[in-house]
C-alpha cells in the first residue's frame, strides 16, 4: 500500500541515480543510509535502491543492491564502510551486448584510487572462466561472476552453485558481521536468485527440506521483483536439485580444494532419506 511502499520515478532528477524506472520498494525494509540532503528540487535522495535481505535460517544478512553508476560510486564504497561489509558480490558484467550495466567502482590496474574519502587498492585478482575473484585493501572480497546475461540464466547450474560456495566460505570465515553485500544492474533479478539459492542451500542444509516458492514470495515483500523471470525462477530449482545429485569431485583439481561444502547437502539428504 501507499504507507509501505516507495516509487523510484517520482522525479526527474532520480532518473540519472536510478537503473530501471519501474522499481518499487517497501519502505520498512528499505536501506537509507546514505542521504543528500541538498538534492535538488529539495529531495532528499538515498542513494541506490538498497534493501536488507535477512533471513532467520540464513548466517548474516544481506543487502541486495543495484549497480554503481559514475555518479554513485562514491556514494556505493560509503555504504560499504559504513555497514562495515567485507564481502562484495557482483553479478553482471560492466558491459553486456554494447551496453553498460554497470560502473567499474574499482582501479583498472594496481594503482590505488580515491572514492570520495576511502582509498581502494587492487591487492590481487584472479580469473577463472566463469568469475574474477579480487581482493580489495586487504579487507574486502569481491566476487564477480561473468557467465550469466541479463534477465536470463547461465548455461549450466554448476558454476554458479561453485561460486556460491566460495562466496560461502569467505562469509563465514569473516571476522566481520557486517552484511554481504550482492548486486547485478538493477538489483533484483541475478541479484535475488543468488542471494535465493545461498539462503535455500543453508536451509536444506539445517532442516533437510526447502520452500523456494514460499522463499521467494518472502523476498519480494522487502524487495519487488526478486528472481524476477520465469527462467530465473525454473533455474533457481534446477540448481536446487543439482545440489542434491552425487557428484564425483576430481581431488586434483585445485578448484575444488576449498569447495568441499558446496557438496555437504547431498551428502545429509541421503543420510536423512536413509533414516526415513
Amino acid at each position: 500500500n501507499a504507507e509501505n511502499t516507495r516509487t523510484t520515478h517520482t522525479h526527474t532528477h532520480t532518473h540519472t541515480e536510478v537503473h530501471p524506472r519501474y522499481l518499487i520498494h517497501y519502505t520498512r525494509h528499505y536501506l537509507a543510509c546514505i542521504s543528500r540532503e541538498n538534492a535538488p528540487g529539495g529531495l532528499t535522495f538515498d542513494y541506490c535502491l538498497c534493501a536488507y535481505q535477512g533471513y532467520g535460517n540464513a548466517s548474516r544478512q544481506y543487502i541486495a543492491a543495484q549497480g554503481p553508476l559514475p555518479s554513485t560510486v562514491n556514494d556505493f564504497w560509503k555504504m560499504v564502510w559504513e555497514k562495515r561489509s567485507q564481502v562484495i558480490v557482483m553479478v553482471t558484467n560492466c558491459t553486456e551486448g554494447g551496453r553498460v550495466k554497470c560502473e567499474q567502482y574499482w582501479p583498472m590496474d594496481y594503482t590505488p584510487c580515491l572514492y570520495g574519502q576511502l582509498l581502494v587498492t587492487v591487492k590481487s585478482e584472479d580469473k577463472f572462466p566463469s568469475w574474477t575473484l579480487r581482493e580489495f585493501n586487504k579487507q574486502h572480497k569481491h566476487f564477480q561472476f561473468i557467465a550469466w546475461p541479463d534477465h536470463g540464466v547461465p548455461t549450466g547450474t554448476e558454476e554458479l552453485i561453485q561460486f556460491r560456495g566460495l562466496i560461502r566460505q569467505q562469509v563465514e570465515s569473516s571476522f566481520s558481521a557486517g552484511p554481504t553485500i550482492v548486486h547485478c544492474s538493477a538489483g533484483v533479478g541475478r541479484t535475488g536468485t543468488l542471494i535465493a539459492l545461498d539462503v535455500l542451500l543453508q536451509q536444506l542444509d539445517k532442516e533437510k527440506a526447502v520452500g523456494i516458492s514460499a522463499f521467494v514470495q518472502q523476498m519480494r515483500l522487502s524487495r519487488p521483483l526478486m528472481v524476477q523471470t520465469e527462467s530465473q525462477y525454473v533455474f533457481l530449482h534446477q540448481c536446487i536439485m543439482d545440489t542434491l545429485q552425487p557428484k564425483v569431485v576430481p581431488k586434483s583439481d585445485p578448484l575444488y580444494e576449498n569447495s568441499d561444502m558446496i557438496y555437504v547437502n547431498a551428502i545429509a539428504l541421503r543420510e536423512y532419506e536413509k533414516q526415513s
